[in-house]
Protein backbone atom coordinates (compact mmCIF):
# COMPACT_ATOMS: atom_id res chain seq x y z
CA UNK A 1 0.00 0.00 0.00
CA UNK A 2 0.78 3.65 -0.30
CA UNK A 3 -0.05 6.41 1.09
CA UNK A 4 0.15 10.09 -0.18
CA UNK A 5 -0.35 12.50 3.04
CA UNK A 6 -0.94 16.00 1.91
CA UNK A 7 -1.25 19.03 4.17
CA UNK A 8 -4.16 20.23 1.98
CA UNK A 9 -7.09 18.61 1.51
CA UNK A 10 -7.65 20.36 -1.67
CA UNK A 11 -4.61 18.86 -3.22
CA UNK A 12 -5.28 15.52 -2.18
CA UNK A 13 -8.52 15.69 -3.45
CA UNK A 14 -7.24 17.29 -7.19
CA UNK A 15 -4.93 14.36 -7.03
CA UNK A 16 -7.95 11.27 -6.14
CA UNK A 17 -9.76 12.99 -8.80
CA UNK A 18 -6.84 12.81 -11.90
CA UNK A 19 -6.22 8.89 -10.81
CA UNK A 20 -10.24 7.88 -10.56
CA UNK A 21 -10.55 9.31 -14.05
CA UNK A 22 -7.60 6.59 -15.33
CA UNK A 23 -8.98 3.55 -12.71
CA UNK A 24 -11.43 2.49 -15.49
CA UNK A 25 -8.40 1.88 -18.52
CA UNK A 26 -5.81 0.58 -16.56
CA UNK A 27 -9.09 -1.94 -14.82
CA UNK A 28 -9.76 -2.86 -18.65
CA UNK A 29 -6.01 -4.02 -19.17
CA UNK A 30 -6.13 -5.82 -15.60
CA UNK A 31 -4.38 -3.69 -13.39
CA UNK A 32 -6.50 -3.43 -9.64
CA UNK A 33 -6.13 -0.10 -7.90
CA UNK A 34 -8.14 1.04 -5.12
CA UNK A 35 -8.06 4.58 -4.09
CA UNK A 36 -9.40 6.03 -0.61
CA UNK A 37 -9.07 9.19 1.18
CA UNK A 38 -8.46 9.84 4.96
CA UNK A 39 -9.14 13.56 5.76
CA UNK A 40 -8.40 15.36 8.75
CA UNK A 41 -8.69 18.79 10.32
CA UNK A 42 -6.87 20.22 7.01
CA UNK A 43 -4.75 17.79 6.40
CA UNK A 44 -5.88 14.44 4.37
CA UNK A 45 -4.11 11.18 3.32
CA UNK A 46 -4.63 9.48 -0.13
CA UNK A 47 -4.43 5.52 0.35
CA UNK A 48 -3.60 3.48 -2.83
CA UNK A 49 -4.17 -0.47 -2.79
CA UNK A 50 -2.20 -1.83 -5.87
CA UNK A 51 -3.42 -5.81 -6.19
CA UNK A 52 -2.61 -6.78 -9.12
CA UNK A 53 -0.26 -9.59 -9.08
CA UNK A 54 0.58 -10.69 -12.39
CA UNK A 55 1.63 -7.37 -13.44
CA UNK A 56 4.28 -5.37 -11.98
CA UNK A 57 3.95 -2.77 -10.29
CA UNK A 58 6.61 -0.46 -11.62
CA UNK A 59 5.49 -1.37 -15.54
CA UNK A 60 2.07 -0.48 -14.80
CA UNK A 61 0.50 1.89 -11.91
CA UNK A 62 4.03 3.46 -11.03
CA UNK A 63 4.80 5.79 -14.39
CA UNK A 64 1.36 6.85 -14.15
CA UNK A 65 1.34 7.97 -10.42
CA UNK A 66 5.03 10.10 -10.76
CA UNK A 67 3.42 11.71 -14.18
CA UNK A 68 0.28 12.55 -12.47
CA UNK A 69 2.26 14.22 -9.65
CA UNK A 70 4.69 16.13 -11.84
CA UNK A 71 1.68 17.09 -14.17
CA UNK A 72 0.29 18.40 -10.90
CA UNK A 73 2.76 20.34 -9.56
CA UNK A 74 3.62 21.98 -12.69
CA UNK A 75 -0.32 23.35 -13.12
CA UNK A 76 -0.55 24.38 -9.15
CA UNK A 77 2.84 25.43 -7.99
CA UNK A 78 5.43 26.14 -11.22
CA UNK A 79 3.77 29.93 -11.29
CA UNK A 80 3.87 30.24 -8.13
CA UNK A 81 7.50 29.42 -7.72
CA UNK A 82 8.37 31.81 -10.42
CA UNK A 83 6.54 34.54 -9.15
CA UNK A 84 8.78 34.00 -5.67
CA UNK A 85 12.00 33.23 -7.37
CA UNK A 86 11.50 36.62 -9.40
CA UNK A 87 10.44 38.82 -6.10
CA UNK A 88 12.87 36.81 -3.09
CA UNK A 89 15.97 36.02 -5.42
CA UNK A 90 16.04 38.91 -7.57
CA UNK A 91 13.85 41.89 -5.87
CA UNK A 92 11.75 42.56 -7.94
CA UNK A 93 8.55 44.06 -5.90
CA UNK A 94 6.73 46.17 -8.35
CA UNK A 95 3.94 43.85 -9.10
CA UNK A 96 3.46 45.24 -12.72
CA UNK A 97 7.35 44.23 -13.28
CA UNK A 98 6.64 40.69 -11.45
CA UNK A 99 3.63 40.31 -14.07
CA UNK A 100 5.56 41.09 -16.68
CA UNK A 101 8.87 38.81 -16.03
CA UNK A 102 6.48 36.05 -14.72
CA UNK A 103 4.80 36.36 -18.05
CA UNK A 104 8.00 36.00 -20.50
CA UNK A 105 9.40 33.09 -17.80
CA UNK A 106 6.04 31.41 -18.67
CA UNK A 107 6.77 31.52 -22.18
CA UNK A 108 10.01 30.23 -22.16
CA UNK A 109 9.54 27.68 -19.93
CA UNK A 110 6.77 26.28 -22.12
CA UNK A 111 8.51 26.57 -25.43
CA UNK A 112 6.93 29.69 -27.20
CA UNK A 113 9.68 31.81 -27.16
CA UNK A 114 11.33 30.46 -29.90
CA UNK A 115 14.07 32.86 -30.44
CA UNK A 116 16.41 32.74 -27.16
CA UNK A 117 18.91 30.15 -27.81
CA UNK A 118 19.65 27.51 -25.46
CA UNK A 119 15.94 26.95 -23.91
CA UNK A 120 15.25 23.15 -25.05
CA UNK A 121 16.17 22.08 -21.57
CA UNK A 122 13.25 23.96 -20.02
CA UNK A 123 10.79 21.88 -21.89
CA UNK A 124 11.90 18.93 -20.33
CA UNK A 125 11.68 20.13 -16.79
CA UNK A 126 8.37 17.62 -16.79
CA UNK A 127 11.54 15.20 -16.45
CA UNK A 128 13.45 16.28 -13.59
CA UNK A 129 10.03 16.13 -11.92
CA UNK A 130 9.13 12.56 -12.78
CA UNK A 131 12.57 11.20 -11.69
CA UNK A 132 12.20 13.05 -8.46
CA UNK A 133 8.60 11.74 -7.89
CA UNK A 134 9.81 7.75 -9.47
CA UNK A 135 12.14 7.64 -7.23
CA UNK A 136 10.97 8.60 -4.21
CA UNK A 137 7.30 5.96 -4.41
CA UNK A 138 7.72 2.63 -4.10
CA UNK A 139 5.28 -0.25 -3.55
CA UNK A 140 4.69 -0.02 -0.13
CA UNK A 141 5.42 3.58 0.85
CA UNK A 142 4.65 6.34 2.86
CA UNK A 143 4.84 9.69 1.08
CA UNK A 144 4.74 12.98 2.43
CA UNK A 145 4.12 15.73 -0.23
CA UNK A 146 5.12 18.95 1.28
CA UNK A 147 8.45 18.13 2.70
CA UNK A 148 9.34 16.33 -0.71
CA UNK A 149 8.31 19.25 -2.89
CA UNK A 150 10.30 21.62 -0.41
CA UNK A 151 13.53 19.37 -0.10
CA UNK A 152 13.68 16.82 -3.00
CA UNK A 153 13.54 19.22 -6.46
CA UNK A 154 16.58 21.03 -6.38
CA UNK A 155 17.28 19.68 -10.15
CA UNK A 156 13.78 21.33 -11.00
CA UNK A 157 13.94 24.52 -9.06
CA UNK A 158 17.21 25.83 -10.85
CA UNK A 159 15.91 24.81 -14.08
CA UNK A 160 13.11 27.38 -12.49
CA UNK A 161 15.55 29.89 -11.50
CA UNK A 162 17.67 29.59 -14.72
CA UNK A 163 14.43 30.42 -16.82
CA UNK A 164 13.86 33.20 -14.45
CA UNK A 165 17.28 34.68 -14.97
CA UNK A 166 16.71 34.60 -18.70
CA UNK A 167 13.54 36.10 -18.67
CA UNK A 168 14.76 39.18 -16.67
CA UNK A 169 17.45 39.65 -19.46
CA UNK A 170 14.51 39.40 -22.13
CA UNK A 171 12.28 42.17 -19.86
CA UNK A 172 15.30 44.71 -19.34
CA UNK A 173 16.02 44.15 -23.28
CA UNK A 174 12.67 44.99 -23.97
CA UNK A 175 12.32 47.60 -21.68
CA UNK A 176 15.57 49.26 -23.58
CA UNK A 177 13.87 48.96 -26.52
CA UNK A 178 10.18 50.42 -25.87
CA UNK A 179 12.75 53.53 -24.17
CA UNK A 180 14.42 53.91 -27.38
CA UNK A 181 11.14 53.47 -29.57
CA UNK A 182 9.82 56.45 -27.35
CA UNK A 183 12.66 58.48 -27.68
CA UNK A 184 12.85 58.16 -31.36
CA UNK A 185 9.37 59.07 -32.03
CA UNK A 186 9.59 62.02 -29.74
CA UNK A 187 12.75 63.15 -32.03
CA UNK A 188 10.42 63.05 -35.21
CA UNK A 189 7.87 64.96 -33.63
CA UNK A 190 10.54 68.31 -33.37
CA UNK A 191 12.96 67.59 -35.96
CA UNK A 192 12.93 68.94 -39.44
CA UNK A 193 12.15 66.48 -41.93
CA UNK A 194 14.96 66.47 -44.73
CA UNK A 195 13.22 64.14 -46.92
CA UNK A 196 9.73 64.88 -48.75
CA UNK A 197 9.38 60.55 -49.42
CA UNK A 198 11.67 58.04 -48.92
CA UNK A 199 11.81 54.45 -50.56
CA UNK A 200 12.82 51.63 -48.31
CA UNK A 201 13.70 48.93 -49.89
CA UNK A 202 14.10 45.02 -48.07
CA UNK A 203 14.99 41.99 -50.53
CA UNK A 204 17.80 40.59 -48.13
CA UNK A 205 19.68 44.22 -47.44
CA UNK A 206 18.44 47.12 -46.89
CA UNK A 207 18.49 49.83 -49.71
CA UNK A 208 17.42 53.17 -49.11
CA UNK A 209 16.33 55.37 -52.10
CA UNK A 210 14.69 58.57 -52.37
CA UNK A 211 11.80 60.13 -54.16
CA UNK A 212 13.32 59.92 -57.04
CA UNK A 213 14.07 56.28 -56.39
CA UNK A 214 17.73 57.35 -57.05
CA UNK A 215 19.75 54.70 -54.49
CA UNK A 216 20.87 57.25 -51.77
CA UNK A 217 24.57 56.39 -51.26
CA UNK A 218 26.73 56.01 -48.13
CA UNK A 219 28.36 59.45 -48.18
CA UNK A 220 24.71 60.58 -48.61
CA UNK A 221 23.57 58.65 -44.97
CA UNK A 222 26.92 59.51 -43.48
CA UNK A 223 25.33 63.18 -44.11
CA UNK A 224 22.34 63.06 -42.89
CA UNK A 225 23.26 60.36 -39.92
CA UNK A 226 22.58 62.27 -36.57
CA UNK A 227 25.34 60.61 -33.99
CA UNK A 228 23.24 60.69 -31.30
CA UNK A 229 20.78 58.84 -32.75
CA UNK A 230 23.10 56.14 -32.85
CA UNK A 231 22.61 53.16 -30.77
CA UNK A 232 23.30 50.12 -33.51
CA UNK A 233 26.66 49.50 -31.70
CA UNK A 234 29.49 49.36 -34.10
CA UNK A 235 27.43 48.36 -37.25
CA UNK A 236 28.67 49.55 -40.31
CA UNK A 237 26.41 52.97 -41.66
CA UNK A 238 25.63 50.33 -44.62
CA UNK A 239 23.78 47.98 -42.22
CA UNK A 240 22.59 50.40 -40.23
CA UNK A 241 18.77 50.89 -41.15
CA UNK A 242 16.71 52.93 -37.73
CA UNK A 243 19.52 55.37 -37.21
CA UNK A 244 19.76 56.66 -40.43
CA UNK A 245 15.97 56.55 -41.22
CA UNK A 246 15.58 59.27 -38.18
CA UNK A 247 17.97 61.39 -38.63
CA UNK A 248 16.46 61.59 -42.44
CA UNK A 249 12.98 62.01 -40.94
CA UNK A 250 10.88 61.38 -44.26
CA UNK A 251 7.47 62.94 -44.10
CA UNK A 252 6.25 59.47 -45.96
CA UNK A 253 8.45 56.18 -45.70
CA UNK A 254 7.44 53.66 -48.24
CA UNK A 255 8.93 50.03 -47.33
CA UNK A 256 8.82 47.36 -50.06
CA UNK A 257 9.34 43.75 -48.67
CA UNK A 258 7.64 40.37 -48.80
CA UNK A 259 9.09 40.10 -45.32
CA UNK A 260 6.88 41.56 -43.09
CA UNK A 261 7.95 39.72 -40.01
CA UNK A 262 11.49 41.22 -40.19
CA UNK A 263 11.70 42.95 -37.20
CA UNK A 264 13.22 45.84 -38.43
CA UNK A 265 10.27 46.15 -40.04
CA UNK A 266 7.96 46.22 -36.81
CA UNK A 267 10.17 48.84 -35.46
CA UNK A 268 9.93 50.83 -38.28
CA UNK A 269 6.33 51.05 -38.23
CA UNK A 270 6.30 51.70 -34.53
CA UNK A 271 8.71 54.58 -34.77
CA UNK A 272 7.14 56.05 -37.76
CA UNK A 273 3.06 54.94 -37.38
CA UNK A 274 1.06 56.14 -40.05
CA UNK A 275 3.68 57.51 -41.86
CA UNK A 276 5.10 53.89 -42.65
CA UNK A 277 3.25 52.46 -45.72
CA UNK A 278 4.43 49.24 -46.79
CA UNK A 279 4.05 47.48 -50.21
CA UNK A 280 5.03 44.08 -51.37
CA UNK A 281 8.69 43.92 -53.00
CA UNK A 282 6.92 43.86 -56.63
CA UNK A 283 5.54 47.12 -56.86
CA UNK A 284 9.22 48.57 -56.57
CA UNK A 285 10.21 46.35 -59.13
CA UNK A 286 7.40 47.27 -61.32
CA UNK A 287 8.16 51.73 -60.78
CA UNK A 288 11.70 51.18 -61.14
Amino acid sequence: MISIQFESQHDCQQVYNQLTRYMSKYTQLGVQVTLDIAKGQEEATLFIHYEDTNIDFYDSFHPLLASILSHYVIETKEEDWLLEIIESMFYFKDPEEQEQILSIACEIINGYRDDIPSISCFRERENYLYEAFASNIDEHTTFYYEPFLTFRLKDYCEILIDCVEIAIDEYLLEQEYQNIVESLRNYLKSAPKKMKELHLVYDGHFSFYNSSFRKISREEKEHFLEEALVFEGDLDIEEMVVSPLVSINPEIVSIYTDDVDQGIIYTLQTIFQERAILYPLGVFQRVT
